[in-house]
């Protein structure tokens, strides 16, 4: 009993010191051995093994304190040691993203889907994953894939995706067996929100919310910095919600909705979202009303969310909002009206919002580390509006 004791506080001190690195851009010995109260003897040890593991960047010296005495060895997380892959599989686009264990991104693609045949995705996914291992700079290559599903995951299993149709094949199994690392499926809004907690602006709220507007609509929510996915993972699924549309009709708040209706309204078969902004760009009299009754509805919702979920802020993703940034601003000052008083903003970049989310769990699941807070590099290519 005492050696299984012993060795849980050894695993638990080396994924503190490992926190240490994740959280701090530059540290030391001293340094991460005074931030944890942990012996120096202790951290030098994990040190040491972590280092022959290749975790550790050794940057040089740093300055002496005022004291005098020996200057620090600074040292920092080596992103080479190794690779995360994440996925998202949209209604016509397939999107790829590859990062150090950092975070830092590789490299991202979208591509556009003309077959939307699962076979043909997962070998497109295959492809990709062959290739970077084969251009692979890294010491360890591959360490984990994470999936953007837009649907409901509860146990790494696809319970509802109404816009991806896996025809019964287990993702996850297939990816784990074809690649043996961890591969984790989780709710594209979740992501989201994992996003914002872990590459966000630095605020670190406890508990934000995000709500993502895509096809569908659905909230992340992150509680005492946890992702909160409630019974059988189906909290955050606002677009189910039913509101009271024009003529006191109830209806589903959600992108597809609002592209049927104008499609309708313009006598079209279909629509697409880029037809959508280029219709309401040029004030399309039938798609300005469409869309001014849906942001009617989406205020209500994005209000019930707040004041039911009870965030710090809260944030919104959306490739509406990145193409229309007025519906954006409208949406924020009818909440500030009345009396959200939390910080509202924007993720701009909402393509990679969830792929980065993707990333972090992924690397948090290789790492064994899903209940650790880690800081991970701010990609140029996304940020944060008020």
């Amino acid at each position: 009993m005492k050696n299984d004791s012993r060795s849980l506080v050894r695993v638990t001190n080396r994924q503190l010191v490992l926190q240490q690195l994740f959280n701090h851009p530059t540290t030391t010995r001293v340094d991460i051995s005074r931030e944890l109260d942990i012996n120096k003897s202790t951290v030098s040890a994990i040190y040491n093994e972590l280092n022959d593991e290749g975790f550790i960047e050794e940057l040089g010296q740093g300055e002496s304190t005022n004291r005098g005495g020996r200057k620090p060895n600074l040292v920092c997380l080596d992103k080479r040691y190794g690779f995360v892959a994440s996925f998202e599989v949209g209604t016509n686009h397939l999107r790829i993203m590859f990062n150090y264990i950092n975070g830092e991104v590789i490299s991202y693609e979208a591509v556009i889907l003309n077959n939307r045949d699962m076979l043909t995705i997962m070998q497109l996914m295959k492809d990709r994953l062959q290739k970077m291992e084969q251009n692979n700079d890294t010491r360890h290559g591959l360490l984990a894939i994470g999936f953007s599903v837009h649907g409901i995951v509860d146990d790494n299993q696809i319970v509802d995706a109404p816009f991806m149709n896996t025809n019964g094949i287990d993702l996850a199994a297939y990816f784990e067996n074809e690649f043996n690392v961890p591969t984790v499926l989780e709710n594209e809004a979740n992501l989201a929100a994992i996003f914002e907690r872990d590459f966000g602006d630095r605020e670190n709220y406890r508990d934000l919310l995000t709500i993502s507007i895509h096809k569908g609509i659905g909230a992340g929510i992150i509680a005492n910095h946890q992702l909160y996915r409630g019974f059988r993972g189906r909290a955050g699924e606002i677009g189910r919600s039913l509101v009271v549309g024009q003529n006191g009709e109830l209806v589903k708040v959600e992108e597809e909705a609002i592209l049927n209706r104008i499609a309708k309204e313009k006598g079209l078969a279909e629509l697409t979202p880029m037809q959508l902004y280029e219709l309401y760009r040029q004030h399309d009299e039938a798609t300005e009303k469409v869309v001014a009754q849906a942001m009617q509805q989406l205020q209500k919702t994005a209000h019930n969310a707040v004041v039911g979920y009870g965030p710090q802020a809260v944030y919104f993703d959306s490739p509406l909002f990145d193409e229309i940034p007025e519906l954006y601003q409208q949406l924020r000052d009818w909440l500030q009206v009345h009396h959200v008083d939390i910080p509202i903003r924007m993720i701009k970049g909402s393509e990679m919002a969830s792929l980065l989310g993707a990333s972090s769990i992924a690397i948090h699941r290789f790492l064994k580390m899903d209940q650790y807070s880690l800081t991970l590099k701010w990609p140029k290519s996304v940020s944060n509006i008020k």
